[in-house]
């Protein structure tokens, strides 16, 4: 009995466990190749703590949201509203704190629990009328921008005092060779925080398992006594909290409040997602692979820029990184159905020889 549950586990290859292993893999080859490159040039640019802190503090808005879209993607949906979501709390944020002088907490609370109310409203169209997540959100993120654009008559709003100063404050800040600063805003620690969170939810929780479920058979999942609906919903209202907070740190670090903030955000949070290997028909993924693939982008996008490539080229390297990693994903799902039918049919086969 024990030889064959060794067996088991000798075959539980790197493609049983393709939604990390893919972008773990395409990390690594990158981040080798980089090694060469800044070898070969002589200097090491990208490789300093310094740089990758900013890596992580460009990225902290993207991963905030990438969480909750993993969380609504592995339920088996699909929002494209989240990018001018996040652009409508900001102005409607700051215009509380500048024009209608609010306070600055109950503007981010009101700001936050807008966009629960909003994803809520789209969530509930989708789950309790059946309807394709993908035309539902597309209509909420047109909605969305023209309620930002009337909400700020099409200009934007500067925030001249330190009211979300907050944000950017530095837990830790320390001064290298060449006068080069490592900072460690406490948005970062938000985001990593966050990321952990939604990893042990999905990971060990019961209402991780029940998305898991819906994601992968909605129909079985409800024949084993999980409110489907109830659970779509819920993904979306947890996806609203995440896009408020992504909307806070974001005005935080930029200072003005204006439609383009938040504009395509969802295109880039969406590869992260996909990279980090969740399945667009849901039902596999997790937080850890969503975090990688945050890396990944974030890491490919600033070491172009190190190398001062072209814009033009950025995008595509960008476009054919995400199609190389679902390509990879998919070829790798491929070959553990293969193996796993192979196993299964000489098990079989053992199985008649013993009888």
């Amino acid at each position: 009995m024990s030889g064959k549950t060794t067996a088991k586990k000798k075959k539980d290859s790197i493609f049983r466990r393709s939604d990390i292993a893919t972008v773990a893999i395409i990390l690594i080859g990158f981040v080798a190749l980089m090694v060469v490159i800044e070898v070969i040039q002589g200097q090491f640019k990208f490789f300093t703590v310094a740089n990758w802190m900013n890596i992580l503090m460009q990225n902290a808005v993207v991963g905030i949201m990438a969480m909750g879209m993993t969380i609504v993607m592995i339920s088996g949906g699909i929002d494209l509203s989240v990018g001018y979501l996040a652009s409508l709390a900001g102005i409607f944020v700051a215009k509380a704190i500048v024009q209608w002088g609010w306070g600055v907490w109950p503007a981010i609370i009101v700001g936050v629990l807008l966009c629960i109310a909003l994803q809520a409203a789209l969530g509930a169209i989708i789950s309790y009328l059946d309807v394709e997540p993908f035309i539902i959100t597309l209509g909420g993120s047109i909605c969305f921008r023209g309620i930002a654009l009337l909400m700020s008559q099409s200009r934007e709003i500067v925030m001249p005092g330190h009211e979300l100063e907050f944000v950017k404050t530095n837990v830790f800040e320390t001064t290298v060779e060449a006068g080069t600063k490592i900072q460690l805003p406490i948005y970062i620690l938000i985001f990593v925080a966050i990321a952990i969170i939604v990893w042990f939810i999905l990971k060990y929780t019961k209402y991780g398992r029940r998305v898991y479920a819906v994601g992968a058979n909605p129909d079985a999942a409800f024949l084993a006594g999980v409110n489907v609906r109830r659970l779509k919903l819920s993904t979306y209202i947890v996806n609203g909290l995440l896009v408020g907070i992504a909307s806070i740190v974001l005005l935080g670090r930029v200072g003005t409040a204006i439609i383009t903030n938040g504009q395509g955000l969802e295109i880039d949070v969406i590869a992260c997602v996909v990279i980090g290997g969740v399945a667009m028909s849901g039902g596999k993924g997790n937080g850890m692979g969503t975090f990688l693939g945050i890396l990944l982008l974030g890491a490919i996008t600033n070491a172009m820029n190190v190398l001062k490539l072209q814009s033009e080229w950025q995008y595509v390297v960008k476009g054919a990184i995400i199609i190389a990693a679902v390509a990879i994903g998919a070829l790798a799902g491929k070959i553990a159905a293969k193996s796993e039918l192979a196993r299964q049919r000489q098990e079989a086969v053992q199985e008649q020889k013993e009888a």
